[in-house]
């Protein structure tokens, strides 16, 4: 929960950064949303090419995809957002993560994003026969 709430208070000060003042608290969950949607989809990308003989259009269709990225943005929501839990967040750790520390927050998405593509390129090796 302790770096849920550092994304949280990070993606949340970089909406208010960026002129998106009216609603960062959605914006904010909205970004830790779709970053747990990249490790998901990673790990059910590793699944299919690496382990699985089966289809992936026919074993997991794309509502699947969709129902878990909204499930997530409300589980995130009520977790992060819901009744004024924002402002609690941003208050009790503002001198906390003030400053420099943005790291976690920038290398958390970019890290799904890097081993997707690298389980897309293995893939492509395979299906060429080089792997």
């Amino acid at each position: 929960m302790h770096f849920l709430e550092y994304l949280f208070f990070k993606y949340y000060n970089w909406q208010v950064k960026v002129g998106n003042g009216d609603m960062p608290a959605f914006m904010a969950v909205l970004s830790i949303s779709f970053s747990f949607m990249l490790y998901f989809a990673d790990l059910v990308m590793g699944y299919f090419f690496f382990l699985s003989d089966k289809d992936i259009k026919t074993t997991l269709p794309l509502h699947v995809f969709i129902l878990f990225f909204i499930l997530l943005i409300i589980l995130f929501y009520f977790l992060l957002a819901y009744k004024g839990k924002d402002k609690l967040i941003i208050e009790k750790h503002k001198e906390e993560w003030s400053g420099k520390k943005h790291l976690g927050a920038v290398l958390f998405p970019i890290i799904a994003f890097v081993v997707m593509n690298i389980e897309i390129y293995l893939k492509i090796q395979m299906n060429q026969g080089r792997l």
